[in-house]
């Protein structure tokens, strides 16, 4: 698949519903992220040797191609054209940490950064916007909040079978991937952006205008966080150790 970077909206925002531009911008950051999503379950196809599991990642990346056409029709109805871009600094980042688990042809790697980090992202970050965001925008947030959840139970049976068989090994692959995966999630939703423009908010940095729409950075961190957390539990990974993880990311 092919990124498409876009930065233009398709009126002059003055022109625009109070809060058009915000959503803009949030709607930006899902729409690239489901095209990432649907890269790397395409790249997980190409890679899998068993017939079952590549239909099964290619039916996933159709799904999440879908998503994103989703989220360009509700920017459609708000009168902005939400853009994207894959190879945006922390976007690019998270690809790069799946394409190093593809190149080492390792299965259940990619299925922790996709299924239980990106995951959990998109998760607690939709679900959260979908109680804020009004009508339709709001509905198709909270829609697909739980289809993506759908995609973390589906892991599960497979990552708690590989956690038996090599405990300690598996937990050091979650904290390996973590340290990559999670400090990049964690700055994308840090207060500030010390490592400059996303290169996906088609202006300024959106966070700082997130309150006008009743969210805030801070929150769908928090609300991330915990449901990484909580998926991680789900696993059987000790709290007490998880929990550190966690303190220690950049804020």
């Amino acid at each position: 698949m092919e990124p498409v970077v876009s930065v233009g909206c398709s009126q002059p925002v003055a022109a625009l519903a109070p809060g058009a531009s915000i959503w803009q911008d949030v709607l930006a950051q899902a729409i690239t992220g489901e095209l990432l999503a649907a890269m790397n379950y395409s790249s997980l196809a190409e890679m899998c040797e068993d017939p079952a599991e590549a239909e099964d990642a290619f039916e996933h990346a159709a799904g999440e191609r879908g998503h994103a056409t989703r989220f360009r029709t509700e920017a459609r109805k708000i009168g902005v054209y939400a853009g994207d871009n894959v190879d945006a600094r922390h976007w690019g980042r998270l690809r790069n940490a799946f394409l190093g688990c593809i190149r080492e042809r390792d299965f259940i790697g990619c299925l922790i950064v996709q299924e239980i980090m990106l995951e959990s992202f998109a998760v607690a970050s939709y679900a959260r916007v979908g109680k804020v965001a009004p009508g339709s925008l709001g509905k198709t947030f909270a829609a697909i909040a739980a289809e993506e959840e759908g995609h973390v139970d589906h892991a599960m049976s497979i990552l708690r079978a590989e956690r038996a068989r090599d405990t300690a090994g598996f937990d050091e692959k979650v904290h390996r991937l973590h340290l990559e995966v999670m400090t990049t999630l964690a700055k994308m939703l840090a207060k500030d952006c010390k490592d400059g423009h996303c290169e996906v908010c088609h202006d300024q940095c959106v966070k700082p205008s997130l309150p006008d729409i009743s969210l805030s950075a801070a929150e769908l961190r928090g609300a991330s966080l915990r449901q990484y957390l909580k998926t991680l539990d789900a696993l059987g990974l000790p709290g007490e150790v998880t929990l550190q993880w966690v303190a220690q990311l950049p804020v």
